[in-house]
């Protein structure tokens, strides 16, 4: 009926159309597959900065994302120290020092 209508050249325009339609449907059906990460589920990996140095428990403050954490770790920290996040536990995030070769600032030249 419809090529009656149309004619045999709408056939491909129609087709085309199809096919558009299609791989539209497949790529927003495969974006809303995955797991969308925010807030704190993005910390592990991220770098921060030491603020306080560490006290006797390995307890020290970083600035982490533009927010001030309590942070944790087995080696000393001290003030400016860039460290990584490996974990958040609650309100306390678990971080290891990253070397000083490791850490990129700025933009790239």
């Amino acid at each position: 009926m419809l090529l009656v209508y149309f004619g045999s050249q709408s056939v491909w325009a129609l087709s085309l159309l199809g096919l558009i339609l299609l791989l539209a449907v497949v790529i927003a059906i495969q974006a809303h597959r995955g797991r969308a990460r925010g807030g704190n589920e993005e910390l592990p990996g991220m770098i921060g900065e030491i603020t306080q140095a560490s006290d006797a428990r390995g307890r020290a403050r970083a600035l982490v994302r533009g927010e001030v954490w309590q942070v944790h770790a087995d080696a000393p920290l001290r003030p400016g120290q860039a460290v990584r996040v490996l974990a958040e536990r609650g309100l306390m995030l678990e971080v290891e020092p990253v070397p000083d070769r490791d850490v990129f600032l700025g933009e790239p030249s």
